[in-house]
């Protein structure tokens, strides 16, 4: 297999992305197929257990090549409120400003004191971020005014007085509670919206006549969540285009609908 084109080995060696304990075989078996095997397996990190991210961040911050394959990565609750917090964030942030061709960061810290100084001189282009800490929104957002890139961002932002629009110019997805989405949506072409509230918008009774304009781009809403969702009345008027209405609270439901709206 070794003496076939790159062309061929390609392919064959993708096929095996699920499969990791071939992928790593493959990788032994020669120089042209360790170079593809390592493209695969290092493409997408999502470790569940601390030891592995450990195993992980020590290889990329040793092999600035291996780092440099590295397009998505996923971290969950292992910066909040341990013994070893200081030690495995420091190597989180080293093993960041290794990933520079990362395209996809999903990082959650809970209430956690881990804040935007993961990010000091990371120099990757994100196109999906996916953050959840809210003991330091407001940190991150030196962090976002450069990433232009950022097409799809879940978020939870905590000033309701504080209007950041425009600063994600490319976004189309976003996910986030009723202070994300009055900072994030005014400006931006989304047209994938998913409003998760937080419980104290459950009683929610403010207009949201302001993002009339953006609504009017919506095509898949989402609305709801863990705590319930506030009145559907407050927005369904403003969904002109919507295509796909999921709502989420006593009863989940997901459907493709036709709406023909016409302006009140």
């Amino acid at each position: 297999m070794g003496s076939l084109p790159l062309d061929l080995l390609r392919p064959i060696v993708e096929n095996l992305a699920d499969d990791s304990r071939s992928l790593l075989a493959v990788s032994l078996a020669s120089r042209q197929l360790r170079v593809e095997g390592q493209r695969i397996l290092f493409r997408t990190v999502a470790p569940m257990r601390l030891a592995h991210h450990i195993r992980f961040l020590t290889t990329v911050t040793s092999s600035s090549l291996l780092a440099s394959l590295v397009e998505e990565y996923h971290q969950f609750d292992l910066l909040n409120n341990q013994p070893q917090e200081e030690s495995f964030l420091g190597l989180t942030c080293r093993g960041l400003q290794a990933m520079v061709n990362l395209k996809i960061l999903r990082l959650r810290t809970g209430t956690g004191q881990a804040s935007a100084r993961l990010f000091h001189r990371c120099t990757f282009q994100l196109e999906v971020f996916d953050w959840y800490n809210r003991g330091d929104v407001e940190q991150i957002l030196e962090f976002l005014q450069n990433q232009p890139q950022l097409r799809t961002l879940r978020f939870f932002w905590k000033r309701p007085d504080l209007n950041i629009s425009r600063i994600c110019p490319r976004l189309q997805v976003l996910h986030g509670d009723q202070n994300t989405i009055n900072a994030f949506l005014p400006g931006c072409p989304v047209t994938s919206l998913k409003w998760t509230p937080n419980k104290e918008e459950l009683l929610l009774n403010d207009s949201i006549d302001h993002l009339s304009e953006e609504f009017h781009h919506i095509r898949f809403f989402s609305f709801g969540g863990f705590w319930g969702r506030p009145r559907l009345d407050l927005v369904i008027r403003h969904l002109w285009e919507v295509e796909v209405l999921e709502l989420v609270g006593i009863q989940s439901l997901a459907v493709p609908v036709c709406f023909n709206f016409q302006p009140f």
